[in-house]
């Protein structure tokens, strides 16, 4: 399984070894800001590119691929791989939910206008969950689309983290944490 990073300001993809041994991969679009990361579930890893509304897929041997998104300025920030197979990400400026099959196979799911999704994670219950920063909500997805939000306890909490398995969330502003789905 490859280990890597995502430099956001040098525009590349990073792969390290155990011992330390860095070998950098710039992104083909130029500016296009790697945000989120992950390994996928073909091993690959999988990241998105901010400002250029596109998902990215880098093989072990560097091999980078891009994936445009169907909509302009939709800035993808976070992706997961998902239960199903296929990575899921968060389109914080159109706020929609994306899966994509590792094909390439876009699909969106619209989220309220304003809610601006910023992160997700895989949960134990094989669904994603995401946050929804403005929406003041955290919200779940099904592999087949069906999404579910649950509205913050804490006025203007503005969630950005979502982790696995107990999905721990970080209340930017009310500095509380939570916890849902175990």
């Amino acid at each position: 399984m490859p280990s890597g990073f995502k430099e956001y300001g040098a525009n590349k993809i990073a792969r390290f070894t155990p011992n330390g041994k860095f070998t950098e991969y710039p992104a083909p679009t130029p500016d296009s800001a790697p945000n989120g990361i992950v390994v996928g579930p073909d091993g690959a890893l999988w990241f998105t590119e901010y400002f250029t509304n596109k998902i990215g897929r880098i093989t072990v041997d560097g091999a980078i691929t891009e994936f445009d998104l169907p909509g302009a300025n939709s800035f993808p920030f976070s992706i997961a791989s998902g239960s199903d197979g296929a990575l899921w990400f968060t389109e914080f400026n159109s706020h929609k939910i994306g899966r994509i099959s590792t094909e390439g196979a876009v699909v969106e799911y619209s989220l309220a206008d304003g809610s601006y999704p910023i992160d997700i994670a895989a949960g134990p219950n094989g669904a994603l969950w995401f946050t929804e920063s403005n929406g003041n909500r955290i919200g779940q997805i099904a592999t087949a689309g069906v999404i579910t939000e649950y509205g913050l306890p804490t006025a203007d909490g503005h969630p950005d983290g979502v982790a696995r398995p107990k999905l721990y969330g970080r209340q930017r502003d009310a500095h509380r944490q939570w916890v849902l789905g175990r």
